[in-house]
C-alpha cells in the first residue's frame, strides 16, 4: 500500500475471525491457492465486515457472522475483478428446460414453519452471514436514529474512511 493511507491497527476482532475463515475458506490464506487474498487486503475486508457484525446476537456467533460476511466481500472481490459473474445459490436448485431455454431457481422454503427461517445449511458465505443477521430483525425495534445499542454514525464513519483507504 505505498500511495494508499496506511491503517495502522487491526480490526478489534481480526484474530477471531481469521480463525473461523482459516476453518471454513482456508484457501483464502494459501499462497499457493489460485484464491489466496494479500493480508493486507483481508484485514481492509475485515474492517469493512465489522459493521456487519448481528448487534444482537452473542459476540462469538457475531464474530462467525463477521466472517462469513468477509468471505462474502472476497468473493465479491474476486467476480468483480475476474469478470465473472456466479449465480447466488438461495436454496435447493430446481431446473426446468424447454427446448433452448432453461431456467434454474431456487426451490422456496417448504414445511409449517411460520417463523419465515430455513432450517436448510447455509449454501454460501453470505447466505450464513443473513441468516443471523435476519435474527436480530425479528422483534427488534427500529426508529429513525438507529440502533439504540451503539453509536452507527461513529461506526459508519470510520468504516467509510477505510472503504477510501483501501
Amino acid at each position: 500500500m505505498s500511495e494508499r493511507a496506511q491503517i495502522s491497527e487491526t480490526p478489534p476482532h481480526y484474530d477471531v475471525v481469521v480463525a473461523f475463515m482459516t476453518v471454513f475458506f482456508p484457501q483464502y490464506f494459501d499462497p499457493d491457492s489460485p484464491s489466496y487474498v494479500d493480508p493486507e487486503i483481508m484485514e481492509q475486508l475485515i474492517w469493512l465486515a465489522e459493521e456487519a457484525r448481528p448487534w444482537c446476537l452473542p459476540e462469538g456467533r457475531q464474530n462467525f457472522a463477521q466472517a462469513m460476511y468477509a468471505a462474502y466481500l472476497v468473493s465479491l472481490r474476486s467476480e468483480t475483478s475476474s469478470g465473472s459473474i456466479s449465480i447466488p445459490v438461495a436454496g435447493p436448485i430446481v431446473s426446468e428446460k424447454e427446448g433452448d431455454i432453461q431456467v434454474n431457481y431456487a426451490a422456496p422454503a417448504s414445511g409449517g414453519s411460520t417463523s419465515g427461517a430455513s432450517k436448510r445449511p447455509a449454501s454460501d458465505p453470505w447466505d450464513a452471514w443473513n441468516k443471523l443477521w435476519s435474527i436480530c430483525g425479528r422483534g427488534a425495534i427500529t426508529t429513525r436514529f438507529g440502533d439504540p445499542m451503539r453509536n452507527g454514525v461513529a461506526v459508519s464513519n470510520e468504516l467509510v474512511a477505510r472503504a477510501r483507504a483501501i
